[in-house]
């Protein structure tokens, strides 16, 4: 059986004509979604996806270009009568749940389950065995490495280049990774391609898939692809909302 991801969001926090912020499906028969930053409904809706199949969702990273419609798709499926969200996050989600229930106390019918994680974390859910490793943001931010059928899916997250996201990477059919900024941008907590691709030489990844550029890499996305290709070797494109691949 062939894996099935979908770029749902490509963005970030500012608005930019063709990416909503971040969020990936990744379908193994059944859908798992990853982030579901501001958008992500609307996305979910023009990629023939039912809310009534998603019912779990995998976090990066609390910001809030990565979580902002979490808690529209749960109360989506309470007012369509379905069961609330399994959610599955980095230390520190739970009591982000807390507050929310402060402010939202209808939060407790939407039956939310939080399941927190610790980076080299590994757990199995809708046919994908997946290993979490620590990515560097900001904040408390993790990396995705997803298998299933003999393939590899990885997905960095917000994350400048790391020893860490490199191993996660090593051998990977697929790379869904940030690249926030083209070159010559100096910035730390994000990536630029020339650091990206040199992260990425001799780790023998397949194909990467550039996400979350910020309104600067407008106009320069063939050339930020570019740059990754001739530091790594690895073939890379840009992403943009709903693009699809079959891995």
């Amino acid at each position: 059986m062939s894996l099935k991801v979908t770029l749902l969001g490509t963005g970030v926090g500012i608005p930019q004509p063709g990416r909503s912020q971040a969020a990936v499906l990744l379908e193994n028969g059944q859908p798992l979604l990853f982030d579901c930053g501001a958008g992500t409904l609307l996305r979910l809706d023009q990629a023939g996806v039912p809310t009534e199949l998603l019912d779990t969702v995998v976090l990066t990273h609390l910001h809030l270009d990565h979580v902002s419609d979490l808690l529209a798709l749960a109360n989506a499926r309470y007012l369509s009568g379905l069961p609330g969200l399994a959610v599955y996050g980095p230390k520190g989600t739970d009591s982000w749940f807390g507050l929310l229930r402060s402010a939202y106390p209808n939060l407790e019918k939407m039956q939310f389950v939080v399941h927190e994680l610790s980076p080299m974390d590994s757990f199995s859910i809708k046919g994908f065995d997946i290993f979490a490793e620590e990515a560097r943001h900001s904040v408390t931010a993790l990396a995705y490495r997803l298998e299933a059928e003999e393939k590899v899916i990885v997905y960095s997250g917000d994350t400048e280049p790391s020893a860490r996201v490199t191993a996660l990477a090593d051998g990977a059919d697929l790379l869904i990774h940030e690249c926030s900024f083209p070159e010559p941008f100096d910035v730390t907590n994000h990536s630029t391609p020339l650091k990206l691709g040199n992260m990425l030489r001799n780790q023998g990844v397949k194909r990467v898939v550039l996400t979350h550029l910020y309104p600067q890499a407008d106009g320069h996305e063939d050339e930020m692809a570019e740059q990754v290709i001739e530091q790594s070797g690895a073939p890379t494109i840009v992403g943009w909302d709903l693009m699809s691949l079959i891995i």
